[in-house]
């Protein structure tokens, strides 16, 4: 993977109080709002300020001429992939990713990751939970996924630009579930190889009961490789940053706006980052005054993994 070039980072001056929320499930993240209640409604407002408020600790906000406003973690250097540190843990949502990552909470269930020509890998907001935002392949040795790109909508006949083969990582089949996919995903220099010899499997990204799945490769294919039987594993119990998911929360409104349901919805205005840190800004102070960061200094969630990484 290419070196990322030097952020533009967003100039922060002028305040704005354009709202940018969308009325969707909450997921994963529900419990770090910043003036958090002592119950959460199974649908809530989350908003591009939501995003940005809870990621800026863990990295930068940057304007994309390609994608909009975007995130893109501190720990990002030449050679990271957005999908190494985590696992997969098969759910009865079908396979949902756990990332290593304190702040994995929201973009890898939210959204997806995209490589931007000037900022390298960037997180592209969106406002549909799922799994995990990725399309597979798998051949005879391998299995792979890649991250959707923005522009993918649930539920279509995946096309060529709804994902680059560069982009995929591999691991072998018996190592798929459970196993940590960075001491098992095979070389970058391996990668074109291994693509034409798997294929794509199409509509893995689909709503059943009004929430949205990740289907994936056959685990029949998985438990003849690694000699295991596997079950799903109830969403609730998969483990992973911060709280435990409630059904209720990752629902969708079928009556609501989400009658196509996008991978990511790019937010172009630069102001909406602006108004962000001056709302940030003003929570800190309220937070110092009081003597309550309300959590910020431990970031977004209690992590078994790699902590505030």
């Amino acid at each position: 993977m290419a070196p990322f070039s030097g952020a533009r980072e967003v100039a922060m001056s002028t305040i704005t109080r354009t709202a940018i929320t969308r009325t969707i499930p909450l997921a994963l993240a529900a419990c770090v709002l910043v003036a958090a209640a002592s119950s959460t409604p199974a649908s809530a407002g989350v908003s591009f300020g939501f995003f940005y408020e809870n990621l800026s600790p863990h990295g930068s906000w940057v304007f994309s001429g390609s994608y909009g406003n975007v995130w893109r973690p501190s720990v990002y250097g030449p050679g990271w992939h957005p999908y190494y540190d985590g696992h997969w843990v098969y759910t009865d949502v079908g396979y949902t990713w756990i990332s290593d990552y304190a702040w994995g909470g929201i973009p890898y269930h939210y959204g997806t990751w995209a490589f931007d020509p000037a900022y390298g890998w960037v997180w592209v907001p969106g406002y549909v939970w799922a799994p995990a935002w990725v399309v597979f392949r798998e051949g005879p040795d391998y299995i792979g996924w890649a991250p959707v790109a923005p522009r993918f909508s649930v539920g279509v006949t995946l096309a060529r630009g709804d994902y680059d083969d560069a982009h995929f990582v591999f691991v072998p089949h018996r190592h798929f579930i459970g196993g940590r996919v960075r001491s098992f995903a095979a070389p970058v220099s391996r990668t074109r190889i291994i693509v034409n010899k798997t294929r794509i499997i199409d509509r893995n990204l689909r709503v059943e009961n009004n929430v949205v799945v990740n289907r994936g490769p056959d685990v029949r294919t998985i438990e003849r490789f690694s000699g295991r039987s596997y079950r799903p594993v109830a969403l609730e119990r998969a483990g992973g940053p911060g709280r435990a998911i409630r059904r209720d929360e990752i629902r969708l409104d079928r009556a609501g706006s989400h009658n196509v349901l996008r991978a990511a919805e790019p937010n172009r205005d630069r102001a909406a980052v602006r108004a962000g840190a001056d709302r940030r800004d003003q929570g800190g102070q309220v937070a110092r005054r009081s003597g309550n960061d309300n959590g910020r200094g431990r970031g977004m969630y209690q992590s078994r993994g790699r902590g505030g990484r």
